[in-house]
């Protein structure tokens, strides 16, 4: 009798042991850092594309939990021709705002999908070199002017809303892309003439709107690790 209450004893014993060991919670504390990196289409268009020269650095810091800080500069030189007119725009531009992130991540994965804004600021100059006047006349071809007539100190201001993802490839390192709908609302246009391109806006369509979207790389700086989040493994 008394061997078989130490057996089913060390039997229960043994159980209950194994079950805590397997509650026992895996602690994954949760990275936050400076993420920085830049955008891979204005990087790879220097090499493709002969009218164009620039580049834009990003960065974001994870504030909380979900919401991390953002914020994007750059630079941009673009020259356009085309039948009816041709200009060149250069210029500075910078970008701030926020993003929520939405995903759920597990263990140790530090992936976004995620929501945001921005407000963007560009400081630029244009030339225009060349446009082609409609002289009202049938019998007569439009005549082509060439003012070369440069404006300095133009400014834009708009306002982004900006969906995307950055996924981990390998240990700090990630890779983006982004879609973002844009809003003129303020602008400094040269004199006798208007903005045909904004550096970090691009090209506005109708209303004063753009659309664009992005690629980037990115590398992780871990700064610090905070409020863990235990994942109980059974």
């Amino acid at each position: 009798m008394r061997t078989f209450i130490y057996t089913i004893s060390t039997f229960f014993v043994g159980f209950f042991s194994s079950v805590a060991q397997q509650q026992q919670p895996n602690v994954y504390p949760e990275v936050y850092g400076l993420r920085i990196g830049t955008d891979l289409i204005k990087a790879s268009r220097n090499f493709w594309d002969k009218d164009y020269k620039g580049f834009e650095i990003s960065a974001d810091y994870r504030y909380n939990k979900k919401w991390y800080l953002a914020a994007e500069a750059g630079y941009e030189n673009r020259f356009v021709q085309d039948d009816q007119l041709s200009y060149t725009t250069s210029g500075m531009f910078l970008k701030i705002g926020a993003e929520k992130n939405f995903h759920q991540n597990w263990l140790d994965m530090n992936n976004l999908i995620y929501v945001g804004g921005r407000y963007g600021i560009s400081l630029h100059d244009q030339t225009l070199h060349s446009y082609r006047v409609n002289t009202g006349n049938a019998y007569f071809d439009e005549e082509m002017q060439y003012p070369e007539l440069h404006s300095t100190g133009l400014t834009a201001h708009w306002l982004e809303l900006i969906v995307g993802l950055k996924t981990e490839i390998v240990t700090n390192v990630y890779l983006g892309m982004n879609v973002r709908v844009k809003g003129l609302f303020y602008q400094k246009q040269p004199e006798g003439f208007e903005n045909l391109y904004y550096p970090g806006f691009e090209r506005k369509y109708s209303g004063n709107i753009g659309i664009g979207f992005g690629y980037s790389i990115s590398y992780l700086i871990p700064l610090k690790k905070k409020q863990p989040v235990q994942v109980t493994v059974e």
